[in-house]
């Protein structure tokens, strides 16, 4: 059987001659599958090279930042970086589910030129270190950021969650990986009923738990002797720390935790058959319509607080790398893959074909001192595919003909006002990967959002989002599409796609987001490798 990848191409046709990764603007190395970086990309050298610490905090919801104006919750880290960096008031990500949406940060592209669309997909090799490995991440004949810099002479590290690469490069592409020793068993200090379970709630974390020995406290740890090591040389390090993904957990000893539940904020919640299609299926699946508001907020305040603790993690990298007096040489990038719904719309967790602003909105914080202005802020429509852009800019390289997203240093720089028109989102999958011959269990159990998949297949199917100005819109292969005014509507209560008052906007988003995926269908095989 040929060797396939994901693409649908050989493997060995680009051992074989490099021609592919020529095209896009790379050379094969003798040994194949390795990138090399022509001068021809070299722009501009720092005196210094630029070190690259990328943070990525798993499923934080942008409106839970005291930053982006929320009352409740005290994050040091977010507060320093937002004075002493860019903070990017309207950044989206191009799928909200883990995988695709990381992938997409690193390659700068978007998920479905590779089919980046889930998390379960083939076991591409043998379990490393013990754990199992069938997530859809990138693989070695991928082009992406992490070969470059490692052929620039950069250390590399990633910490803490891989939800990026396969585990076969694991090592290969990084010199330091994970600590797996980390407390893997969360003790509640009290019990939940099933209805909670459904909601990812657990409760407050065990007074004996020790948080010194928690996955993201390592994954910090790590990182700051990772940086001390290599302080006189390139560093590019990703770590992903885990919180505030559910389950939600009340961090007791967390700011927002001592706040009384009766201020808390209200989630928004409509009535259930009034809510669109994909929204009531998540919905009804998880039968959770009884919960009150102080229900609700009770999962909020969990969320609030594992929020804190996560920024918690990212102050003491923060901390080490001006304790270190790097803060002039190294770009420190502070983002989220995803949101939370956190109560919101009675809902919890996340969905693959929602994409509401507590989804697809996330926090972008960007800091180099001396280079990049401090205290901005920017409120044009950015995507999380323009970081990998804008990195190789700042480093003084120009951004490889492969790289669909688009640089902000113009945009931080205050060279111009403008950046793009539009912003765009997607999810789900086809009809046919949601055939399967049994179900997909955890622990043996049927986990909440896997229920929904087999009580509504229909959620799951296909989505685009495109937002434009004020207007999201929402096209789907099967359910309600959806438009909203931001404007007038932030909370995205008031369904306009079928009011024929809008009828141009529809008409005017939908061609738009015609546009762009023609403009960004899946570009392989590449022109200039075909006879037109």
């Amino acid at each position: 059987m040929k060797n396939i990848n994901r693409r649908g191409f050989l493997k060995t046709a680009i051992a074989g001659g490099g021609s592919l990764l020529a095209s896009k603007g790379l050379q094969a190395s003798p040994n194949e599958k390795e990138f090399i970086v022509p001068d021809v990309y070299l722009t501009k050298k720092r005196s210094r090279p630029l070190n690259v610490v990328w943070i990525t905090c798993d499923e934080m919801n942008s409106r839970a930042m005291s930053i982006y104006g929320n009352p409740h919750t005290h994050m040091p880290a977010a507060e320093q970086m937002s004075r002493e960096g860019i903070t990017f008031e309207a950044a989206y990500v191009q799928m909200p589910k883990s995988v695709p949406s990381r992938v997409s940060m690193i390659t700068g592209r978007y998920p479905h030129c590779e089919g980046h669309r889930t998390l379960a997909g083939k076991l591409y090799s043998t379990p490393f270190d013990g754990v199992k490995n069938d997530l859809f991440t990138i693989e070695e004949d991928e082009f992406n950021l992490i070969p470059i810099v490692r052929k620039m002479g950069y250390k590399t590290c990633l910490l803490g969650k891989n939800h990026l690469v396969d585990w076969s490069l694991h090592k290969k592409w990084f010199d330091l990986t994970q600590d797996w020793s980390y407390e893997k068993n969360y003790i509640p200090a009290e019990p939940v009923g099933d209805d909670w379970e459904r909601a990812h709630f657990t409760g407050k974390l065990a007074s004996s738990y020790n948080m010194e020995n928690d996955k993201d406290a390592v994954a910090a740890r790590q990182a700051c002797g990772f940086i001390r090591e290599n302080k006189e040389r390139p560093f590019f390090a990703l770590i992903d720390i885990e919180r505030p993904h559910p389950k939600y957990i009340e961090f007791t000893d967390m700011p927002s935790y001592s706040i009384p539940l009766k201020d808390i904020d209200n989630p928004t919640v409509i009535a259930l058959d009034k809510a669109p299609s994909v929204e009531q299926a998540k919905r009804r699946s998880f039968d959770l319509e009884h919960f009150t508001d102080e229900d609700r907020k009770r999962v909020r305040r969990a969320y609030y607080s594992m929020c804190e603790y996560a920024d918690s993690m990212v102050k003491r990298i923060i901390d080490e790398v001006d304790r270190l007096g790097l803060g002039e040489d190294t770009l420190i990038i502070y983002n989220a893959d995803h949101g939370d719904f956190n109560g919101e719309r009675n809902m919890y967790e996340k969905w693959d074909t929602s994409f509401y602003e507590e989804i697809v909105r996330v926090p972008l914080l960007m800091r180099l001192k001396g280079t990049l202005p401090a205290g901005k802020r920017i409120p044009n429509l950015v995507e999380l595919v323009d970081i990998a852009p804008t990195i190789l800019e700042l480093m003084g390289y120009e951004k490889p003909i492969w790289m669909q997203g688009k640089s902000l240093l113009n945009l931080a720089r205050g060279n111009t006002t403008e950046h793009k028109d539009a912003v765009f989102s997607q999810g789900g999958v086809e009809r046919e990967a949601l055939n399967r011959p049994e179900p997909y269990m955890i622990n043996g159990k049927l986990s909440a959002k896997q229920r929904v998949v087999y009580d509504f297949p229909e959620s799951m199917i296909k989505s685009r989002m495109i937002r434009m100005g004020n207007f999201k819109y929402i096209y789907r292969l099967a359910g309600d599409n959806e438009l909203y005014d931001l404007s007038k509507d932030p909370h995205e209560t008031e369904n306009l796609a079928a009011n024929p008052n809008y009828r141009d906007v529809v008409t005017r988003l939908q061609e738009r987001l015609l546009r762009f995926m023609m403009e960004y269908e899946t570009d392989y095989p590449v022109i200039n490798q075909l006879q037109c």
